[in-house]
């Protein structure tokens, strides 16, 4: 772990992960200082610090996430664009053929109890 200290403001763009609960799966996230995307289409704003957590770039009431639900909690923990687009992968297809798996409901903790054995 870097024990460096982290600069609070301007956010550093890249590729993070971390912790949407407390005990909860890891999750990616995607800071960029640009044009806000929304749904997949890149919206016709100004740019501004943006976020993706854990692949979406809206709330449930289709809001535009803020950058400071993220920045700097996910700072201590940089990853690689190839570890984002596997913690991607495996969310997506966590949420449609295993909806038990920590990962497809990554804003409750996990319950270890629940899980499968591993041997």
């Amino acid at each position: 772990m870097n024990s460096e200290p982290v600069p609070i403001w301007p956010p550093t763009p890249g590729y993070y992960r971390m912790r949407l609960v407390r005990n909860g799966p890891r999750v990616a996230v995607r800071i960029w200082y640009g044009q806000p995307i929304k749904d997949g289409e890149c919206l016709d704003r100004s740019p501004r610090w943006c976020v993706a957590i854990d692949g979406l770039t809206s709330d449930d009431a289709g809001e535009l996430l803020d950058i400071h639900k993220a920045w700097p909690f996910c700072a201590r923990e940089p990853i690689s664009a190839a570890d984002y687009k596997y913690m991607i992968a495996a969310a997506g297809w966590a949420r449609l053929y295993a909806i038990d798996h920590p990962k497809a409901t990554p804003r409750r903790p996990i319950d270890f109890h629940k899980l499968p054995l591993r041997f």
